[in-house]
């Protein structure tokens, strides 16, 4: 980082002619002499320690901070905010020695320094703080060296140094004042040092990337290159520069960079991420011929060090056949970067997302469903538009979750509808075809591990056909997606055998028989019901006739879950997916199937609003008519009929809404008179809307617990139950029905809502200095050694912080511990994040005996009257985690 050569000739010289004076004035015992060479030799030894300290945590950071080649990479990697404290250690020595340095030897006179390495010691507490990623610190100390040394050539690099904190600081504006005063300075100084003229227009480009501004970048990133820089970051430059032309759709370009990045013979994983690149920036425009490509990727995916790497490279092929105008092949290497995936997440998200997509546009809802699923499961947080994701990933399954319930039931309905000879054979079928699965499965496996040491790794790919959609519903795509999905979420990644849901499958092997099952229930002393669990069993009837509807009760059943489903389709496709074709389809495929369902009403005006949205007029008044000949006193006839009607309801509504929260506020006020009053004559006066009315009901009913006998209000109650069973607040209503029943039943009562803390006692003050604070709630907890522990930790990553450790009794069994002071948020919440997730400094410690956050100096006196731990957690998850 830094240039030393020329100083090491000129202090080599110097420090001769001081030994020389010495060694002459030694005869004489010349003290002074003496002293001044103590300390010319004294403060360079303290410099030269610090800084190979310094040298030797950067060493650690490139060893061990990783590039996401899935975006384009920043000119400079300095870690993620772990690996930065990793370096605590190295980068506290490095600014400790050169503390003292100064604080020792600094000779400042006549508005000048008089000392050398005095400037590069300020230098090195600087890329100290730099390095921790304390960058606000480091800004100061560059600043501080820019403006007391101008004199000196130092203050290039010190300005440009604090253009680089402005960059992480993500002062952008400042950053590029910063640039602009240093080439302005740089411009009247043609011998500014050739260290800052070469990594100048690597700031200014990074300035550009972390703005994602790229096409800016290129100009500075080019003139860097003609600055000649080391072989690594030249190479890293090029690749960057290959990134932003792909980006930019400059493909030609790209391609250039690339070539030459793996010419240079970077390092693998450059190397290895430029091939890829290189063949996903093949461009048809030019006439290229992608056989080449696709012959060096296909090579790519045989060599044994490539194992790990080959979701990219079967995206990059997919890439290629899409450009090539194969969909079909493209499709299915995105499925094989899916099924490959091994480490790389966002490699797996980004090809289960583009699948996603196709399938999504189609329209093929149930596939799109499953990729999207898959993508999530691994999405990181920081991926490009994670929240639309997220959402449309949680209407899909909403989607699937409906399709499997028509498919299913449909299924289970035709098997219903057979005799029992033609159902028990088709059963008998699908038995027979489990079981030789199984033993193919057996035998494949025993010829696997037979051949692992010598079987190809791109084999062993297992093609499955798709059967006719009349097969057995259990075939289903959208049925097996949706549920491998949900079975991940409750059991985790599980091997496929038998008993799989067991731990232990030492003993387990279940009958056939039923007079075996009925033996084994009888010997485990399980009642009669249970032998339906001891038949969980693929290999018996019973596991597939259970779910048939061979009654009247269960066929009503089924019929109930499709019409459910079909309603439920048709808002999904209608609000979620903005599909109204395929939602007047759902709608009107429910009306043809159960043309008295209990929906018709809403289902009318509903289809009436999508043709009239899709400009079929002709359909638009169709389902018009039907709803007023039909429901000619409803409100949407109403609303059809009069444009006016709409507007008079809604008035009326909020009348009844403006009265019911006028009632309630006095019902906190205790005006129980009022509140009956205004209860009754809101449920008189108003037929809309239904959940207003049930509250005021509810109101109605607390109003007369307190005016009268209990007997008053367990009437009301009751009525309000039946009157509005769907409403929210019978719940609520169910409760003290009852607790009036049976007072001593306290399981019937359900849990509570969240508590909801006032926290207004406190008030949130960024800029207040900060301590960050423990409540230990076990008196058995060894406090003297905890305290231990978090200055071990103190010491290693905060050692010059100047943290003190104090601790408190908030009462007999409580302890409450505090390190401080921090004078940034920023810091005392980095401090938090730290600590808290340190293995050692909570060793003996379970989790629910202590509770840890950070509070601002002012606040504590507040915290320590109150001493109520759980409202201060809810003003610091509000204040201060959701600041991070």
């Amino acid at each position: 980082m830094i240039n030393y050569r020329i100083k090491y000739i000129k202090y080599a010289f110097f420090l001769l002619s001081a030994l020389l004076i010495t060694v002459s004035c030694s005869t004489k015992k010349n003290t002074f002499t003496r002293r001044v060479f103590h300390n010319l030799t004294g403060h360079y030894n303290m410099f030269w320690n610090g800084r190979e300290s310094y040298r030797e945590g950067v060493a650690q950071l490139e060893n061990t901070a990783k590039d996401n080649y899935n975006k384009i990479l920043p000119v400079f990697n300095y870690g993620t905010e772990a690996e930065a404290q990793a370096l605590n250690p190295y980068m506290d020595v490095a600014i400790e020695k050169a503390s003292i340095n100064i604080q020792r030897h600094s000779m400042y006179f006549n508005r000048k320094e008089q000392v050398r390495w005095i400037d590069d010691s300020y230098m090195l507490i600087g890329f100290g703080y730099f390095y921790k990623q304390e960058y606000n610190k480091a800004r100061r100390t560059f600043e501080f060296v820019s403006n007391e040394y101008k004199y000196n050539d130092i203050k290039y690099e010190a300005m440009l140094w604090m253009a680089n904190s402005y960059n992480q600081l993500k002062q952008f504006k400042r950053a590029q004042s910063v640039l602009d005063n240093l080439k302005n300075e740089m411009d009247k100084n043609p011998k500014a040092p050739d260290k800052v003229k070469s990594m100048f227009p690597l700031v200014k480009a990074d300035m550009f990337i972390l703005q994602e501004k790229y096409s800016q970048a290129i100009e500075p990133l080019i003139d860097a290159l003609y600055l000649r820089q080391k072989k690594d970051l030249d190479v890293r430059v090029r690749f960057i520069l290959g990134q932003i032309y792909q980006h930019e759709g400059e493909l030609y370009k790209a391609t250039s960079y690339y070539r030459q990045v793996i010419k240079k013979n970077p390092p693998y994983e450059m190397a290895f991420n430029a091939a890829i690149n290189l063949a996903r920036s093949y461009d048809t425009r030019y006439g290229e011929d992608s056989k080449e490509i696709s012959k060096n990727l296909e090579k790519m995916l045989k060599e044994d060090k490539n194992i790990e790497y080959q979701d990219q490279i079967y995206y990059a092929l997919a890439e290629v056949a899409f450009k090539d105008g194969n969909d079909t092949l493209a499709i299915d290497y995105l499925r094989l970067s899916v099924a490959r995936s091994v480490s790389n997440n966002y490699q797996k998200a980004t090809s289960a997302l583009k699948l996603g997509d196709i399938y999504f546009k189609i329209p093929e809802y149930e596939l799109s469903q499953a990729y999207y699923d898959t993508a999530v499961q691994v999405l990181p947080t920081d991926y490009p538009n994670y929240e639309d994701i997220v959402a449309r990933t949680t209407h899909l399954t909403e989607l699937v979750q409906n399709l499997v319930v028509i498919n299913t039931q449909d299924s289970v309905r035709r098997l219903a509808a057979m005799p029992e000879e033609e159902r028990n054979a088709i059963i008998d079928k699908i038995i027979e075809d489990y079981e030789a699965e199984e033993k193919r499965k057996q035998e494949e496996a025993a010829l696997m591990a037979l051949n692992q040491n010598t079987m190809d790794p791109n084999q062993g790919q297992n093609n499955f056909s798709r059967p006719s959609s009349g097969d057995w519903y259990f075939y289903n795509p959208a049925a097996i997606s949706y549920g491998f999905s949900e079975f991940k979420k409750r059991w985790g990644n599980r091997k496929l055998e038998d008993n799989w849901f067991l731990s232990n499958k030492k003993v387990i092997e279940l009958p056939t028989g039923e007079e075996e099952l009925a033996a084994l229930a009888d010997s485990l002393g399980l009642p009669n019901d249970s032998i339906a669990l001891l038949a969980a069993n693929p290999r018996n009837r019973e596991y597939y006739l259970r779910d048939i509807p061979l009654t009247e009760e269960q066929m009503e059943i089924s019929d109930s879950l499709i019409v459910e489903a079909y309603y439920n389709l048709g808002f999904i496709y209608k609000d979620k997916l903005d599909n109204p074709e395929k939602s007047a389809t759902s709608f009107e495929t429910l009306i043809e199937r159960y043309p008295d369902n209990k929906y018709l009403l809403q289902l009318y005006y509903q289809l009436y609003r999508l043709y009239t949205d899709l400009s079929n007029l002709d359909q638009a008044e169709y389902y018009k008519s039907l709803l007023v000949s039909k429901f000619p006193d409803s409100d949407y006839a109403k609303i059809l009929l009069d444009p006016n009607y709409y507007k008079e309801l809604e008035a009326q509504k909020n009348l009844a809404v403006n009265l019911y929260n006028e009632t309630y506020e006095h019902y906190e006020s205790g005006h129980y008179y009022t509140v009956y009053s205004n209860s009754s004559r809101a449920l008189n006066e108003f037929a809309e809307p239904q959940e207003i009315l049930a509250k005021f009901e509810y109101l109605r009913a607390l109003s007369l617990g307190k005016l009268e006998v209990t007997d008053s209000l367990k009437v009301a109650l009751e009525k309000l139950v039946e009157k509005y069973p769907d409403s929210d607040v019978v719940p609520l209503a169910q409760n003290i029905l009852d607790y009036l029943r049976d007072p001593s039943d306290t399981a019937r009562i359900k849990k509570e809502p969240e508590v909801q803390y006032d926290i207004s006692i406190y008030e949130f003050n960024p800029n207040s200095k900060q301590i960050f604070a423990m409540v230990v709630k076990d008196e058995n907890v060894n406090i003297n050694a905890l305290k231990v522990r978090i200055s071990d930790f103190n010491t290693k990553f905060y050692s010059l912080e100047n943290l003190s450790i104090t601790s408190i009794l908030l009462d007999a069994n409580t302890h409450f511990v505090m390190v401080g002071n921090f004078i940034e948020i920023d810091r005392a919440m980095t401090y938090y994040n730290n600590i808290m997730s340190n293995d050692y400094v909570f060793a003996n410690l379970d989790k629910d005996q202590y509770n840890g956050f950070v509070i601002a100096q002012e606040n504590y006196p507040v915290f320590y009257r109150d001493k109520d731990v759980n409202k201060y957690l809810a003003f610091f998850k509000q204040n201060y985690v959701k600041q991070q």
